[in-house]
């Protein structure tokens, strides 16, 4: 009996090895995690360098830019993985860009005429000038964003993996180098925009230069109305749910800026960028794979396609009850030990925080699972309503005068949205069997 079970487990374990699904899911993971290991690495030294004012300011930059980063492309750099053929997925590369071309135009009419009120928001009061890098930005995010797409559509993982982990490290000895000079939120900025264009450029390098990957295809306007009117649900639905996400995210850090000072958002930017590495590593990592793979599912199979969601759901949630159970528990104990004195209240925060990034890892299998269920409408009023809570919550405990109870009210919000929104996907999966 014990030679059967060996012989099955065995053969179970040789199956694992030779799937090519979790080939892909490791190597997208090994880059993930060698770019969060680099990130949690230099970490420990970047917060001794730059105070909490500095983090604060480059959050508060970063909340903006990523509040219109899916405004750029219109959200159609997400769909370059849906056309079947090649000129399809070129043809909405083209698009992306165009969007993206025109996006950057306006940003940089909106930042001259509110360049005032912007640099107060971001803590850039002294520098107001560097607000004019929101449109660089935005034109950097668009290209960074169709060659991840791409890599994603051809299986270049390994590649893309690649490239994000070494420009992570490159961005990292930049921010330990600029500390050592001239600590600032601006260098914080700085050195992250060269970051993301470093991330580009090595995967261009990496990756064949060909097919969907030839840059010059993605320049000029052919077929970019059919692409437009065939992948619509994207700008109908992923974009607008992407903004509003984006903004409901950021929200608590222009908040926490303007009513109490860029200090306490950096508290609070640390934790989340510190907490959502396991995200990051894994909730990445398998809705890049997941998606392309469910979606071929339901047409194929659709009762497998409902075990898939809620395999993979299950596994997330055991995978994070390890990290963020002992963050919630001690969490206000170790932050300070790892990252100093000065960050006692990302502590604080960060037990509150841990339950948040928890519902979002178990929930990342479902949403990636939503635009091939045609439910990013259902998505988008989804975002509509969470963002309402989020926006209430974070402003009631703001204006009682205390960051804790705000940022705490906003994380008890999350996981109730993140874990209603999984057990809809899970039942509208089931019906498809």
């Amino acid at each position: 009996m014990t030679g059967e079970a060996f012989t099955r487990l065995r053969g179970h374990a040789q199956a694992l090895t030779k799937s090519q699904f979790l080939r892909n899911v490791a190597a997208v993971a090994t880059g993930i995690a060698a770019a969060q290991a680099i990130s949690l690495a230099f970490m420990p030294f970047l917060t001794r360098l730059y105070g909490p004012e500095a983090f604060g300011a480059l959050a508060a930059f970063t909340a903006v830019v990523n509040i219109i980063t899916p405004l750029s492309t219109l959200g159609y750099a997400n769909a370059i993985v849906m056309p079947q053929t090649e000129e399809g997925a070129t043809a909405v590369a083209r698009l992306s860009m165009v969007c993206a071309a025109v996006a950057a135009l306006l940003a940089l009419v909106f930042v001259f005429l509110f360049q005032t009120h912007l640099a107060r928001w971001t803590g850039l009061d002294a520098t107001p000038g560097f607000l004019y890098l929101i449109p660089i930005s935005l034109l950097l995010g668009a290209f960074l964003s169709v060659a991840n797409q791409t890599a994603i559509r051809e299986g270049l993982f390994k590649a893309k993996a690649t490239s994000h982990a070494s420009s992570t490290l490159l961005m990292n000895i930049g921010k330990l180098a600029g500390g050592l000079l001239a600590p600032s939120g601006l260098a914080l900025i700085v050195i992250s925009l060269v970051g993301n264009a470093l991330n580009y450029f090595m995967l261009l390098w990496l990756v064949p230069r060909k097919g969907a990957f030839l840059v010059r295809r993605w320049f000029g306007t052919g077929g970019i109305r059919d692409a437009a009117r065939e992948q619509r649900d994207f700008a109908l639905y992923r974009m607008p749910q992407s903004a509003i996400r984006a903004a409901s995210i950021g929200f608590p850090v222009i908040v926490l800026t303007a009513l109490f000072n860029a200090g306490t958002a950096g508290q609070y930017s640390i934790t989340v960028l510190v907490l959502s590495a396991p995200v990051m590593l894994l909730g990445d990592s398998v809705g890049e794979v997941f998606f392309p793979k469910i979606t071929m599912a339901i047409r194929e199979n659709p009762v497998h396609a409902s075990y898939l969601l809620k395999r993979a759901s299950i596994l997330m949630g055991l995978v994070a009850i390890v990290p963020f159970g002992a963050i919630a528990i001690w969490g206000d104990s170790l932050f300070p030990l790892a990252f100093g004195d000065r960050w006692a209240r990302a502590g604080e925060y960060s037990q509150w925080i841990a339950i948040w990034m928890a519902s979002v890892l178990v929930s990342r299998p479902a949403v990636a699972t939503m635009p091939v269920l045609r439910l990013q409408h259902v998505l988008l009023a989804y975002e509509v309503l969470i963002t309402a809570a989020r926006v209430t919550v974070i402003l009631i405990g703001s204006y009682m005068g205390n960051d804790l109870v705000a940022i705490a009210a906003f994380s008890v919000v999350n996981v109730i949205g993140y874990l209603s929104l999984l057990l809809f996907v899970l039942w509208r999966a089931h019906d498809l069997g």
